[in-house]
């Protein structure tokens, strides 16, 4: 049952934005009680927050284990930083999504920032990155990659994934050159799980789920 509201709240989400979606809306498109929705969400922005949430998760889950391979910290942000806004392109539905889920919200249950945290803190052990806190690095990151969807979803230029991932090492202390060279490293391809709400959203491109 949470399922089936996450399903029909999403293609109103991306559609609409959250200020835009009733409990209504989602509860007829759901074939579910007004009771029903209450028991798992409190609110129209609850339920994007979940859907938000579990969406980072799943697209986690297939990127980490690719950034991960990768044995210099500056080089997996590098990676991570274009795979995401590349992701997106190819996928707008869910840079729709995203954007208008109000992701990411600093929460270090996210495996999002649980990584961002592990390669940066890396990379200031090894000096890859100027010594800073954790939270402003982090905060960096989330906020290039948040605004980077913003600007694919609105029609930026076709190598903007790479020009915002030199900006973003050069802002971790990385060298003109060095930063240039990482952001046109040769990218792993991830592969998609079948099931999920990734693949969900894709599949419907943003149209209401059938009743």
């Amino acid at each position: 049952m949470r399922a089936r509201l996450l399903d029909a709240g999403l293609a109103t989400i991306v559609a609409r934005g959250v200020a835009g979606t009733s409990i209504d809306e989602i509860i007829s498109t759901a074939q579910v009680s007004r009771g029903t929705f209450y028991k798992y969400f409190d609110s129209v922005t609850g339920l994007a927050a979940r859907l938000a949430h579990d969406l980072a998760q799943e697209i986690g889950l297939v990127l980490d284990p690719l950034v991960s391979e990768q044995p210099d910290p500056a080089l997996r942000v590098a990676v991570g930083s274009r795979m995401m806004l590349h992701f997106v392109r190819q996928h707008p539905v869910i840079g729709r999504l995203i954007v208008k889920s109000g992701w990411p919200d600093v929460d270090d249950s996210h495996l999002f920032f649980e990584v961002v945290r592990r390669d940066i803190a890396l990379g200031i052990q090894l000096k890859r990155f100027e010594p800073m806190p954790l939270d402003v690095a982090v905060s960096m990151v989330a906020g290039v990659l948040l605004g980077g969807m913003h600007s694919i979803v609105g029609g930026a230029a076709e190598n903007y994934p790479e020009q915002a991932t030199v900006r973003l090492l050069r802002g971790l202390g990385v060298s003109a050159a060095e930063a240039a060279r990482l952001a046109a490293a040769r990218l792993p391809h991830p592969v998609l799980p079948h099931e999920g709400i990734v693949a969900r959203a894709i599949a419907r491109g943003g149209a209401p789920p059938e009743p």
